[in-house]
Order: C-alpha cells, then structure tokens, then sequence
C-alpha cells in the first residue's frame, strides 16, 4: 500500500500523504489463534467481543486496493456485535445485573444460560455513562450509532441507499475500531486477570497488527494523533514496526537522566500510532536497519552500518540519513537517546 494518508499536522502547515516518504510494507505475520484449533466453541464476554474484533481486521487487512462489498459487508456485521459485546462485558465488569433490560429483575441462572433479555446498544451506552463514568464523544456516539444502524437493516432487511456507499461504510467502521481499540486498552485490560488477560493482549497485538493496513482507519486514528504529533514532529520518524510517521524519541526527562539512567532500560521512544514502545538502541538499529534498509552482521552483532555515536549524549544509537516528520525530505543525523534537535549529516 503506497502513499497512505499519514501527513503531520503542526504549526501553520499540514504535510499531505504524498509528500511523506513511505518505504515498502508487508503484510503482518500469521499468528494461529486459540480460537483457530478444533475445540469447543467457548467464548467468555471478552474474548467474544475480541475474536469479532480480530475477524473485522482479518476482513479489511490488505496490502493494496480497497476492500469488496463482500468483507465490508461483514465487517459491519462483526464490529457491531464485537463493539456490543465489548461494552456490554465492561458493564458485566461493574455488575453483572447491570447487562439486563431491567437490572432489578436479574437472575445468574439467566446469565449463566444465555437466555437473558440484554439491554440495548443505547442503554449500554447510558449505563456506561452514569454508572461507570466513561464518556463518549460526540463523534464516538454517532458512529457506534450509525454502525448499529446499518448492522439492523443488513441483518433484518438489506443495506441501500447513501448508508450502502463503500465510502461511507469504510469511515464508520473505521471509527469505531478506532474507539474500540482505546476502549479495550483503557477499559476492559486493566480488570481482567490471568489467564484471560494474556489470551486478551495476544488477541490485541492481531488486531494492532493489522490496522496499519486499513487505509480507512489510518486515516482515522492519524487525524486524532494529529494534536500529540504535530508539536513533536521534529522528533518523530517513521515506525519500523507499523510504517507511520508516528516514532517519538521523547529524550530525557531531566539532565542528570543522561548520567543516571541505562538506555538499554529506558523505553522512551514510542510509536503513537501502534503503541509500540522501544528503548533507544531498539529504536536507533530497527530504524536503520528497516527503514533505511543498513543492516548489520548479526553474527557478528555489528551496529548497522548508519548507527553512531551521539556527540551529544554519548550513546551509540545517533543514526545518519534519518527523516524526521518536519523535513521528510532532508535525510538529518538524529540521536534515540538524547532526542536533540537534529542537524544535518556532514557532506
């Protein structure tokens, strides 16, 4: 996929998609999933809600062109109910009772069975709302509504009209899962136990794994990242991992963190856009080696042939040719560790 729409919006000027420099790009590594072994289908509220997430990436995910009419047809299906059950299993996490039409009239033996009469979409949002205290923006509401909405005339009728355009689906789809992937982090991770919580984040890193690849949410979470990365632009490069200009070498804290602290136990580079989190000499050698395509002897554990010293900070992880987000088209000398203002590479 080329010339995605990741542009830095900072200061007076936004850098538009085909001015940014993009380097080749594959598709993520099959992982087989838990779910994907013979066996009996036992899906808890989470884990449910998760394996529709990662069916809706697995349908969008593609290196290029857009996606049928087939897959957006079910992705719409399978992120309403993932996005249903995923706030439903935030209000199971509250109280159980609280997933009822009428709370006051629930039993754990319909719980248990399955043959409660849950509430619906809107009344989970309310309940979420004023008994748990998460907000949703005014963007985040519309578009789970919009998606509930199309999801009802698909399964109940058929979908046609302005709401049947490949480019209105793709946008709302692609809101939600931008909703979803901050909720499950924010909401539903922190509470979960062993062994449902590494079988949660396992399921998290396939869907992260595939979001760079669906142009439409790009788009999406980029214009949110847009405020965080538009002061940081002259520090941030782009992701070895998901390919966006994304990467923030967030320096140190203080000047004594230079003398005090090991790079090598400092995870202060940090990818906004697939939450990845790297140290320095992790940053500065899969930089140079993916992005610029230097790679060292790894029999030998050479550093790429572009790592060097930092004059600065005297770590070995300043590499030359790099781009940052504010000048993609001036290759700069740019230290991971000490995140000083670049300069360029001598002649």
């Amino acid at each position: 996929m080329t010339n995605l729409p990741t542009g830095i919006v900072g200061g007076d000027t936004e850098r538009p998609a085909s001015t940014m420099p993009q380097v080749a790009r594959w598709p993520s590594a099959r992982r087989i999933r838990k779910a994907e072994f013979v066996g009996d289908p036992h899906f808890p509220p989470v884990a449910n809600g998760l394996d529709y997430l990662v069916s809706v990436v697995d349908l969008l995910e593609r290196d290029s062109g857009g996606s049928t009419a087939r897959e957006l047809k079910y992705a719409v299906l399978h992120l309403a109910a993932g996005a249903e059950v995923l706030l439903k299993a935030r209000l199971l996490i509250e109280h159980w009772s609280l997933v009822f039409t009428h709370p006051g009239q629930a039993t754990r033996e319909a719980l248990e069975d399955g043959s409660l009469s849950s509430c619906s979409p809107d009344e989970t949002r309310q309940r979420l709302k004023n008994i748990v205290g998460i907000t949703f923006n005014g963007r985040e509401e519309q578009a789970l509504k919009d998606l509930a909405r199309s999801r009802n005339a698909l399964q109940h009728w058929g979908l046609t009209g302005e709401q049947a355009r490949a480019s209105v689906v793709a946008s709302t789809t692609a809101q939600v899962l931008n909703f979803l992937v901050a909720f499950v982090e924010d909401h539903l991770l922190p509470w979960l136990q062993e062994p449902e919580l590494s079988e949660a984040q396992e399921e998290m890193r396939h869907v992260r794994d595939g979001l760079a690849f669906i142009e439409e949410y790009v788009r999406e979470r980029m214009k949110d990242l847009a405020p965080r990365l538009g002061p940081v632009r002259r520090t941030t490069v782009q992701c070895p991992l998901c390919r966006q200009w994304a990467l923030v070498a967030h320096g140190y804290e203080t000047a004594q963190d230079i003398d005090d602290l090991d790079i090598d136990d400092m995870f202060n580079v940090e990818c906004l856009f697939c939450t990845e989190r790297l140290t320095p000499r992790e940053a500065a050698h899969e930089y140079a080696g993916v992005v610029l395509g230097h790679f060292g002897n790894e029999e030998a554990f050479d550093l790429p042939a572009e790592v060097h010293l930092c004059p600065q900070c005297q770590n070995d992880v300043l590499v030359r040719g790099a781009a940052t987000a504010a000048a993609p088209e001036r290759p700069v000398d740019f230290c991971f560790a000490c995140a000083t203002a670049p300069v360029a590479p001598r002649s």
